[in-house]
């Protein structure tokens, strides 16, 4: 069952077979979510980028962003691209085949607090200094790329 980050959960259509339905949350095929109506979505980003092309949906809670482990997490204007586009919250959570979840992003948005030993093998850096959500569990570090300089600034820094 997918965990949603911040409970109780709305009627959430889930776009990938790792889960199974229960309560307000549905697991959809891709081209049958829309029936559901949803007040959030969990997909993987390459989902939610076709849905961006094609259709989007008035949600009104939250876009939970699915990867595995091996994935490359969200980047910042990759969320950017998601807020404008959807205008909800948006959080990232790491789960394995079965659906299990390892890690995930909570409101403070700063990291994914880790959830199973399975976690390990993603290799991000790990932050151990308490959350602002209040949690004290160690949370995978989202390490952003550095903005591209501008050839012109370069080239003035010769």
């Amino acid at each position: 069952m997918l965990a949603y980050p911040v409970p109780p959960a709305p009627r959430t259509a889930v776009l990938q077979p790792w889960f199974r339905s229960g309560g307000a949350v549905r697991v959809c095929g891709t081209d049958d979510w829309d029936k559901f109506y949803p007040c959030a979505i969990a997909a993987t980003w390459p989902q939610l980028e076709a849905l961006m092309r094609t259709k989007v949906p008035a949600l009104t809670h939250a876009l939970i962003v699915l990867a595995r482990p091996g994935d490359a997490l969200l980047t910042g204007s990759q969320r950017e691209k998601l807020w404008t586009a959807f205008r909800v919250p948006v959080f990232q959570q790491i789960v394995n085949g079965c659906g299990t979840l390892l890690a995930a992003e909570c409101e403070a948005h700063d990291g994914l607090h880790i959830e199973s030993s399975q976690v390990a093998a993603i290799g991000a850096p790990l932050d151990r200094t308490a959350c602002g959500c209040g949690r004290t569990t160690p949370r995978l570090k989202i390490m952003e790329q550095p903005a591209p300089i501008p050839i012109w600034a370069a080239a003035a820094a010769r």
